[in-house]
């Protein structure tokens, strides 16, 4: 039993008329007739009668109609299914990423990322990211994000890279200035990331090299806490302009001089292919970053 048998079953059973149903599927009329007679033949049933030169459906055909109605619902409903996933709407992404993303950017960007798909699942781990570096070994998750320098093969790995700015309090007499360099923090209380983040050693080779003091009154392993810092008047410091940008509300930003990078990855799986859903959010990622 074909689906093409059931569709021409179903036709002329709502519209009553060869000619009718032929019009609709847009086949012949010898070819309806065709097809509802290899289905009576297949089901083993008398499926139509003729009674004054038209169409009569046996009492036969009324049930089947009703098991064919769901038939045809349920394959309707899988192919619309098989475009909702085709076309991105319908699914499950599962992203890793490391604490200053996770809580409060990439939340926001999945949200508008799935407005246009009610369909689909979402999912974020929040670890640091060496750990998020090694989830995606487990090939758990869609996509990862994290920090860099991190062990992971180029091929599969795509970096953005941010140059980070200078944040004081507002009311903040730097705050005047057009660009911020070591010599106008000489000596000034500094908030700044632990001593293995890449961005502390750029820092430190920027103060050496101007000959400036770099005064660190306290070290936090986040951006968001360096900001809570430099709000509670504890010293200046520095960071990224995108991805930390919503917990700089009460702070001033100005461009820093030497450049400071930072820089981040998109990570994706490396033992199989990712999905359709997975490149189009890392596309709109790359847009967004």
């Amino acid at each position: 039993m074909r689906i093409r048998q059931l569709e021409c079953f179903r036709t002329l059973m709502i519209h009553g008329t060869m000619t009718r149903a032929a019009e609709l599927l847009g086949i012949s009329q010898p070819a309806i007739s065709s097809t509802i007679a290899n289905l009576e033949h297949e089901t083993s049933l008398k499926l139509f009668v003729r009674k004054g030169g038209r169409l009569q459906p046996t009492p036969e055909a009324r049930l089947f109609f009703v098991e064919a109605e769901r038939a045809l619902e349920a394959v309707e409903k899988t192919n619309r299914i098989a475009k909702e996933i085709r076309t991105g709407k319908r699914g499950h992404l599962a992203i890793a990423a490391y604490a200053s993303i996770s809580i409060n950017l990439l939340p926001r960007l999945m949200a508008e990322f799935a407005k246009e798909r009610p369909g689909l699942e979402l999912k974020i781990i929040t670890r640091n990211s060496q750990s998020v570096r090694e989830l995606m070994s487990t090939q758990q998750f869609d996509l990862a994000i994290a920090e860099l320098p991190l062990d992971y093969p180029s091929s599969n790995m795509e970096v953005i890279s941010y140059e980070c700015q200078c944040m004081v309090p507002i009311g903040h007499p730097l705050a005047e200035l057009d660009v911020i360099t070591p010599a106008d923090l000489d000596g000034m209380p500094f908030v700044s990331l632990f001593k293995g983040d890449p961005i502390y050693q750029q820092l430190a080779m920027a103060f050496s090299a101007c000959g400036a003091s770099w005064n660190v009154v306290a070290e936090t392993e986040f951006f968001s806490t360096a900001c809570e810092l430099v709000c509670a008047g504890v010293g200046v410091g520095i960071i990224d302009p995108v991805v930390s940008l919503p917990f700089t509300r009460n702070l001033v930003l100005k461009p820093f001089s030497p450049v400071i990078k930072y820089e981040i990855a998109l990570l994706l799986p490396t033992q199989e292919e990712p999905s359709q859903l997975a490149r189009e959010f890392a596309h709109f990622l790359r847009q967004r970053l």
